[in-house]
């Protein structure tokens, strides 16, 4: 089992937002292509479902003896395809085309707010003060 750290951008550049998956694949291209095929069937985590398929995602599988960055980015041509995930049989599966520019962009308000899980000893009770860092108070 392997976790991928994935680190969504928009085709501006700008980093929008970042998730992490964990796998059983061990192939590094086999888990760039399920990463490529969540993105065009809209289903990347941390991402509401049908969100993310213009987004480049920045793919690290750090755990991996062979570790190398990949970028999953859609297309450059005018259209994507949005096929099911790869079926056992081999048999193929028909190709839907949609046009780029019919695509949503994805934005801020299509990534999925995860509360943090925080234990009771990690929170600071309210009886006690807030510790001060000591090289503070020098500045």
């Amino acid at each position: 089992m392997y976790k991928v750290q994935l680190l969504y951008f928009r085709q501006t550049g700008k980093f929008l937002a970042a998730a992490e998956i964990t796998t059983a694949l061990t192939d590094l291209v086999e888990i760039w292509e399920t990463i490529d095929d969540k993105r065009r069937l809209g289903q990347l985590p941390g991402l509401r479902p049908g969100a993310g398929r213009d987004l480049f995602i920045l793919v690290d599988v750090p755990a991996h003896p062979q570790r190398v960055l990949h970028l999953v980015m859609p297309p450059f041509i005018d259209d994507d395809d949005v096929t099911p995930p790869r079926v056992s049989t081999g048999e193929m599966m028909p190709l839907v085309r949609v046009p780029l520019d019919e695509m949503p962009r994805t934005s801020t308000c299509d990534v999925v707010k995860i509360a943090p899980v925080v234990s009771d000893e990690e929170i600071t009770p309210t009886d006690q003060p807030i510790p001060r860092d000591p090289d503070e108070s020098k500045r």
